[in-house]
């Protein structure tokens, strides 16, 4: 079902065009959506946030330390190779 919500102008922020979506439209804020362009059309979809293991729980009881410690080098000690920001 198509509902239109309005007629929205674009402007510009920076290098990149806006778009202001009405509260109306049951988005929430920082929220994540693809943009797929189709026969002129843009679509924009939203991210399923199962999709993301960061934020899905996947990671949630992951021992990231064992990992750590099964590689052959110890991870935070490496030399820096280029222009790296080390805090």
């Amino acid at each position: 079902m198509k509902e239109i919500l309005g007629t929205y102008k674009t402007r510009k922020n920076g290098n990149s065009m806006s778009i202001t979506v009405p509260k109306s439209a049951g988005i929430s804020e920082n929220e994540s959506f693809s943009l797929q362009k189709e026969n002129g059309n843009l679509i924009y979809k939203p991210l399923k946030e199962e999709n993301n293991p960061w934020k899905n729980g996947h990671f949630k009881n992951h021992d990231f330390r064992n990992d750590m410690n099964k590689l052959e080098f110890e991870v935070g000690s490496e030399t820096p190779v280029g222009k790296e920001n080390i805090f």
